[in-house]
Formats: C-alpha cells, sequence, structure tokens
C-alpha cells in the first residue's frame, strides 16, 4: 500500500482550509443534494464531498457510509487532492497501490474510485469530490466530464460559503464603520460645541509652528479670521515681549519649549508674558503649550492663552495689601522678640528650667510669625517690582556655609546626614542677602521635607552651556547650587505646582510638615529678576533635589527704593 502524498505547500494548504470554517460543521443539504445526485447518476452506492484535514479525511457531504471521517494516510481521495484531472482507479485490486489498503481488503470492500480535486477562492486544493463502487468498472470520457460538473457544483458551493462569510463579515464591518464614523462625527460636533464656548484663546500648530487650527475665541481675541491665519506662523499672527517691551527670544517662548522638551509648558500670572498683535494691542497673559505626540513623535503643539490684565490688578491690590498689612504685623512680633530675649537673659530676674522652656517655646513660635510675615512682605515686593538687586563680588562658598552654620542646629536636632560638596574660592556677583534666601528656602525645605535620620547634600559647581543637569540643559555656563535630600519627596501630578504662591503638597499637608508655600515660589521670583534659574527631579517617598543656577556674569542688578527682607 501506498501512503497518500502530502503536498509541498501542506502549511499554506491547511490555513486556507480553516479559513472556510467547513470543518466539523452539521450537515447541509445544498453539499448532500449533490452527493445523492452523483449516486444517482453513476448508479454507485457511495458518494463523498471530502475536506482534506492534516491528519485526517472528513466529509462534508457523504451517501453510503457510516462514518464522517477517515484516516488521511490510507485515503483515495489523499491521493486525488494532487491530481491534475480526474482521478480513476477502474480496479483497486489491480493498482499497486491500493490493493492491500484496508478499505480494499475490508469494510468498505471499495474496488473502484474516481474523483476530482476541489479549489477553493485562494487557489488551494482543500478537498475532493468522489464516487466509489464495490465492484471494478470503467469510466468513459463522458463520466469524468459529469463527474467534473458535479465537482464544479460542489466546488461553488464551497466557495459560496466562503463569500457568504465575508459577506456577512463585511455587513458587520460596515455597520461598525458608520456607527464610528457617526460617532466621531457626534464627537466632533460635541468638540466643536466644547471649543466654540471657550472664552480662552487656542491654536493648534504642526510641529514647524504653522497653524493649523484656529478657535472662535481665538479670531474675537486676535481679530484673525481662522481662514486667514490657518498656514501661517505663529509669529505673524502675535509676538511675544516681556514687560518692557524687549522681545521674548524664541527659544524661551513656551511653544518652542514644549516642542524641544515634549513637556506641557505652562506660566503663571506673576510671569511677565504680553502678547503683541497687530493693531498694536499688548496684555499679559498666561500660556500653556501642550505638545502632540502620535506614535512616539512630535508632530505639533497646542497653545492656549488668556488676557490676565484684571488677574495683574488684583494681584497688585493685593501685594499692596499683603505689603502694607505686613508692615503693620511686623511690630508685635519684633516687640515680642526683644522680650523674651530679655526674659532668657536673665536680666528680668531668674525663672526656673520650667519657665524658661516655655519662654523659648514662645520664642520660636513668635521667629515662625516673624519669617511668615517678612515672606510675605518680600512676596508683596517682588510682585509690585519694588526691590532692589545689589551686586558684589562675593566668595560663593562661604556665603553658603555661613547659612549652612546658621541651620545647624535644625540638622542636629533631626538627627539628619549633612554632606557637603562645595566649589571653593569661587567668586560671584551676587545680592548677598537674596542669594541667602534663596540657599536658606532650599536648604530647610530639605530639612523639614526628610525624616529623622535621613540624609541631606547640599554642592555647588560650575556647569558648562549644554551640560544637562536634572532632565534640564544650561542655556549657558552658570553657577549652579544643588540641594539633594532622602525626604518625602513630591507626588508626580503635583510638581507643575510647586513653584505656585502659597501651594503645598498634599504628602506635607498630611505629614504636619512645617512651611509657608512661599519659600519656593519666592525663590523663583527672585531668580527669574536676576537672570538666574530653579528646577527640581523629585519622586515621591524617594526625596528631591533641587537646582538653581545663576549665569556665571552673576546676578543682573536692579535698583528700587526697597529691599527684600532676609532671615
Amino acid at each position: 500500500m501506498e501512503k497518500a502524498p502530502i503536498p509541498k505547500n501542506e502549511k499554506e494548504r491547511l490555513l486556507s482550509l480553516y479559513k472556510l470554517g467547513l470543518l466539523d460543521t452539521k450537515p447541509e443539504e445544498r453539499f448532500d443534494r449533490i452527493t445523492r445526485t452523483a449516486t444517482k447518476i453513476f448508479n454507485v452506492p457511495i458518494s463523498t464531498l471530502t475536506l482534506i484535514d492534516a491528519k485526517r479525511e472528513w466529509f462534508k457531504s457523504c451517501v453510503g457510509l457510516p462514518v464522517r471521517e477517515g484516516d488521511r494516510a490510507i485515503s483515495f481521495c489523499g491521493h486525488a487532492l494532487l491530481a491534475n484531472d480526474v482521478f480513476v482507479i477502474p480496479d483497486t485490486k489491480k493498482d499497486k497501490r491500493f490493493w492491500d489498503n484496508p478499505m480494499v481488503i475490508g469494510k468498505p470492500f471499495i474496488r473502484f474510485y474516481a474523483g476530482v480535486p476541489i479549489v477553493n477562492a485562494d487557489g488551494e486544493r482543500v478537498g475532493v469530490f468522489c464516487v466509489k463502487d464495490t465492484k471494478p468498472r470503467k469510466f468513459s470520457k463522458n463520466d469524468k466530464e459529469i463527474l467534473k460538473n458535479l465537482a464544479a457544483w460542489a466546488e461553488l458551493e464551497v466557495n459560496s460559503r466562503n463569500l457568504s462569510l465575508a459577506l456577512a463579515e463585511e455587513k458587520k464591518l460596515q455597520k461598525k464603520l458608520t456607527e464610528q464614523y457617526n460617532e466621531a462625527e457626534r464627537s466632533k460636533a460635541k468638540d466643536e460645541a466644547i471649543l466654540a464656548s471657550v472664552g480662552d484663546g487656542m491654536i493648534v500648530v504642526d510641529k514647524n509652528r504653522k497653524i493649523i487650527f484656529f478657535s472662535k475665541s481665538t479670531e474675537e481675541i486676535t481679530k484673525w479670521k481662522a481662514e486667514d491665519a490657518v498656514g501661517r506662523h505663529t509669529s505673524e499672527i502675535m509676538q511675544m515681549e516681556d514687560e518692557k517691551g524687549h522681545p521674548i527670544p524664541a527659544n524661551q517662548r513656551p511653544i518652542h519649549q514644549a516642542l524641544a522638551t515634549r513637556k506641557t509648558i505652562t506660566t503663571i500670572t506673576t510671569t511677565s508674558y504680553y502678547l503683541v498683535f497687530k493693531d498694536g494691542r499688548r496684555f499679559p497673559a498666561t500660556i500653556t503649550a501642550t505638545p502632540v505626540i502620535y506614535k512616539k513623535g512630535i508632530i505639533g503643539a497646542i497653545l492656549i492663552f488668556r488676557d490676565v490684565t484684571k488677574e495683574k490688578e488684583i494681584d497688585k491690590a493685593k501685594s499692596e495689601f499683603i505689603s502694607l498689612a505686613s508692615h503693620q504685623l511686623k511690630t508685635p512680633p519684633t516687640a515680642i522678640k526683644l522680650l523674651t530675649e530679655r526674659l532668657l537673659s536673665g536680666k528680668m530676674g531668674e525663672f526656673n528650667e520650667n519657665q524658661k522652656e516655655y519662654f523659648r517655646e514662645i520664642r520660636s513660635s513668635n521667629q515662625r510669625m516673624i519669617d511668615l510675615v517678612n515672606a510675605l512682605l518680600n512676596v508683596s515686593r517682588i510682585e509690585l517690582g519694588a526691590f532692589t538687586i545689589q551686586v558684589s563680588k562675593k566668595n560663593v562658598s562661604a556665603v553658603i556655609s555661613g547659612v549652612l552654620d546658621e541651620l545647624q542646629s535644625l540638622v542636629e536636632k533631626k538627627k539628619l546626614k549633612l554632606k557637603t560638596a562645595l566649589e571653593k574660592n569661587m567668586m560671584l556677583m551676587l545680592d548677598e542677602s537674596l542669594f541667602r534666601i534663596i540657599i536658606n528656602n532650599l536648604v530647610t525645605n530639605a530639612i523639614n521635607y526628610t525624616a529623622e535620620g535621613g540624609s541631606i547634600r547640599v554642592e555647588s559647581k560650575i556647569a558648562e552651556k549644554g551640560e544637562m543637569l536634572g532632565k534640564n540643559i544650561l542655556k549657558e555656563k552658570s553657577f549652579v547650587f544643588i540641594v539633594s535630600d532622602t525626604g518625602q519627596g513630591i507626588p508626580q501630578k503635583e510638581q507643575s505646582r510647586i513653584f505656585t504662591k502659597l501651594f503645598r503638597a498634599d504628602n506635607a499637608i498630611e505629614q504636619h510638615t512645617d512651611g509657608t508655600g512661599l519659600g519656593l515660589y519666592l525663590s523663583k521670583s527672585i531668580l527669574d529678576h536676576c537672570g538666574g534659574s530653579i528646577w527640581f527631579t523629585s519622586r515621591e517617598n524617594e526625596g528631591s533635589v533641587f537646582y538653581a543656577a545663576i549665569p556665571i556674569a552673576g546676578m543682573k542688578a536692579k535698583s528700587s527704593e526697597k529691599m527684600l527682607i532676609g532671615r
């Protein structure tokens, strides 16, 4: 006996067969009528529509056999599958390939076989249509033509099922696409309604800053029509300058930074960004620029801006009130400080240790009040622009060491490990009192937000232009002051607000950590005014690293009638 051969493209053939979805399905009349017709035309007891699986022949339709499948290796159809024409065996006992086949020498005692391959829509041979007899017989040319026609009928039914499935799937897909299109239209209408209701200006640009969307509110603000603005560069629509009318360099504009850093850039009301339009109008604005990222690449950005003239006026009024109130509030705490110092000095008589401890607590609480009042006064002066920056050449490491000495008692009280790595004998043009405020705020924060037994590192260095520190690339050669700690860190969702006035992170509030919410705001404001910058990296429950940079040329001087108050 010769086993049924395996086609060279068996893997592809099987995949094509399985795609039909016919294997192991229930009998269908449309196939059964063909096998019944074949048995009547040829007067044979057996006819099958056979699908050739990996190791079996399975009968989609069968007349004359009690089973639905057989072993492919010994099957007649396995041989017929590879035939180029009708595969005929007039007498199986006279054919060396089949004379000892189990189906010849045993049930169903096949003595005659004729079969035609069935080809599906992919062009793959998936099965055979055949007739079988229990006695030898001749098969004429006319018989072959009839069998081929019956096989073509069966082949049509096989492929029509596949076509029906494809049509059904296409209908499902069309329905789904229609639903998705309708949903997209609804979403588009909703988005357009939302955008139309937004009072802020909104512009969408591509990666080259060419405008691709211009909202209705932006038309009203800029006096440009959307059809005229789309396709233009943002600089053709509006310019950006500082409070004094100096143009903001391109690389410092929020939209440029958003495209360059792949991060959302947001300005605050105290930042002096002014938008200038073609008709000469000019107003202070808060600006948010958000990069649009698709498949890991930048494809554009969304720019939202808002006129904050009223907010500026309100802030100015509040700052003037705070300045006035702070002046009035300074007197009582100052008097209390002097009185407690005299009481503790022994000049007012001797007190027992418990009484002295109460006085020390009063002094400590009073000092916190003085610090808060001074911070509020400094904030008001900065926001009103009423403060002086007086620079002179200073030994930076000596100034830093002086502040650290003043804070040593707080470090020891919390049993913290303080390490330093300071740039030696570095001379820089500084306003010492302002620089001390920055150092004091950053180091005090590290102390306050680091648990007992933790560690703090204070270092300074000269960083070159283009050098990356804490994910920030320096725009010029600078002196950088760095404070790192192993403290509670800043939650990711709150990091964008950390330099906002009076802001305190949730974990700081929950853990009752000392602080006013003014230190970082004040430090950033000072650095912004003197040409420096500040940034940080942080992970919640792991710690933070703060960087304060001053150009190597030093702080920029500024004249006014008032000075900020140092501790």
